[in-house]
């Protein structure tokens, strides 16, 4: 009933085979739920409260029995700059009502979820490409890679992407292969929903599928393949709607452009060792990358290496049109890990081809077991690291000694997002020291003192401060509040101004 695939360490049977494949998701799912209710706050928690603000806003808009406070600041907190369509916060807030209540944490459910069901991918297209024993160590190391295992748990757009660009890898393979027109509608969906979903994912897929289309037949024969101009057309019409109401209706996503791009940085020495740091982050260590390149170079089918060569190609363009994002946001390189796994396969498979033993067999099997055991360990240390449990109640509290409807100013933590989402406030963010050099990148200037703080105080009532490394920083910001406002309230942790009365000079 179950066949015996020939030369293979994991396939022993169909069965057999399944049963590895599902040990394998399952611990990597399972890993991802360790801590799953504490606060998204252990990675990029920027990113993650402004998606949690967005998911909140959009829950409150129908949410049934609840404060018309809430609400109203809930719709204020909601409000966002356009940057690419809010796909997980819908599908997170739309849970939110289904389930009767906002529970953070649903979101780390689904990334999770997303980014597993991505390894899948990986090991169709790895077993494709290279074979079994080589897909099933790729999906391994892209389930267990350190910096994705944290990651991948994010409230934000980029683990959905990154299993979506996986999942257009696989089917424009296959639609090479098969040449129908089934798998030539499933890729053109499947790569065109993954660059809805980011708009950066077209790095990671236009160079493959160029180099695959170019080494697969003549250029005159593919400008008369219909199935090339359906994959085009359903790849690229979502975002350039997307973008074409960012930009010429809302008007506001052409900033976001301005924003991400800076050349001059390509010729600071600095920029690629900063790279590198990044890229050997994300892969795990240095010697992973080493064995990257080593895989890549193994593989030798001409299709193969010239899909994989496309892809590498667009993003090392992806790293240079973006180059300060590249080396200061890290999960910007989330896509490197699926891309290692696969050239991580293809170097296994040259060892399993070349060294063949019952013991070796073995040893890899139990190898295997070993990491799976060592990865879930290992992550059950990393997630559990560090302990968010007591940051609602702080922000919680502090919020607490104000008005809900008062104007407010803070100095706070993640650009004042975690004061505003845990302190249920729509506050107005004063800036850090470390956003000057990303201004003056953008071609902005520093505004004067004065100017720039009565502007921001305005009609404000109070001035909060939860940021007291930051506040020492900024000492004109110092002097001005402590030798001219009246403290409103003060406690471990934060400091309350109260901005209509002034100190007696």
């Amino acid at each position: 009933m179950f066949e015996k695939e020939p030369q293979s360490i994991f396939a022993l049977s169909t069965l057999w085979l399944f049963a590895v494949i599902t040990m394998i998701l399952a611990c990597g799912l399972g890993v991802r739920l360790y801590d799953l209710k504490d606060p998204p706050l252990d990675y990029a928690s920027t990113r993650q409260l402004r998606s949690a603000l967005i998911a909140r806003g959009k829950y409150y808009q129908t949410a049934r029995d609840v404060p018309e406070w809430k609400r109203e600041i809930a719709l204020k907190q909601g409000e966002h700059t356009l940057i690419e369509p809010t796909v997980m916060e819908t599908i997170v807030a739309g849970t939110y009502w289904i389930v009767g209540g906002e529970y953070v944490w649903i979101a780390r459910i689904y990334s999770s979820l997303f980014w597993v069901l991505g390894g899948l991918a990986v090991y169709a297209l790895a077993r494709e490409m290279i074979g079994v024993d080589g897909g099933i160590i790729g999906m391994t190391y892209y389930l267990f890679a350190p910096f994705g295992l944290i990651s991948s748990r994010s409230f934000q757009p980029d683990p959905l992407m990154t299993a979506s660009i996986i999942l257009a890898w696989w089917t424009f393979y296959r639609w090479h292969r098969a040449h129908t027109w089934k798998w030539a509608v499933l890729a053109g969906l499947s790569a065109g929903f993954a660059m809805f979903v980011k708009s950066t994912a077209i790095f990671f897929l236009l160079g493959g599928m160029g180099a695959l289309v170019l080494l697969r037949t003549h250029i005159k024969n593919s400008l008369k393949d219909g199935q090339v101009w359906a994959i085009g057309l359903l790849s690229a019409l979502p975002v350039l709607l997307y973008n074409i109401y960012g930009v010429f209706i809302v008007g506001s996503l052409g900033k976001q452009f301005k924003g991400r791009i800076f050349p001059q940085l390509l010729s600071d020495f600095q920029f690629y060792q900063r790279l590198k740091n990044a890229m050997t982050t994300v892969a795990g260590h240095e010697l992973i990358l080493l064995v990257v390149i080593i895989g890549l170079l193994l593989i030798r089918k001409k299709e193969e290496i010239g899909y994989l060569v496309g892809i590498w190609i667009g993003y090392l363009v992806y790293i240079l049109a973006f180059s300060y994002h590249s080396t200061t946001h890290y999960y910007y390189h989330l896509p490197l890990i699926p891309l290692a796994a696969i050239s991580i396969a293809g170097f296994s498979h040259f060892i399993f081809e070349r060294v063949k033993s019952k013991l070796f067999d073995n040893l890899v099997r139990i190898g295997l077991v070993l990491i799976l055991l060592l990865g879930v360990g290992g992550g059950y240390y990393m997630l559990f690291n560090e302990d968010f449990g007591n940051v609602p109640y702080f922000f919680g509290k502090v919020t607490s000694k104000v008005e809900h409807d008062a104007k407010i100013v803070v100095l706070s933590q993640d650009y004042g997002l975690r004061i505003a989402y845990y302190g249920w406030i729509a506050p107005k963010a004063w800036l850090g020291t470390g956003d000057l050099e990303y201004s003056k990148l953008r071609g902005g200037t520093e505004d004067p003192f004065e100017e720039k703080f009565n502007q921001f105080v305005g009609n404000a009532d109070y001035f909060i401060v939860t940021w007291f490394n930051e506040l020492r920083k900024q000492e004109k910001l110092y002097d001005k509040l402590y030798n001219n406002y009246e403290i409103y309230e003060e406690g471990g942790g934060y400091v309350i101004f109260d901005l209509h009365q002034k100190l007696e000079q």
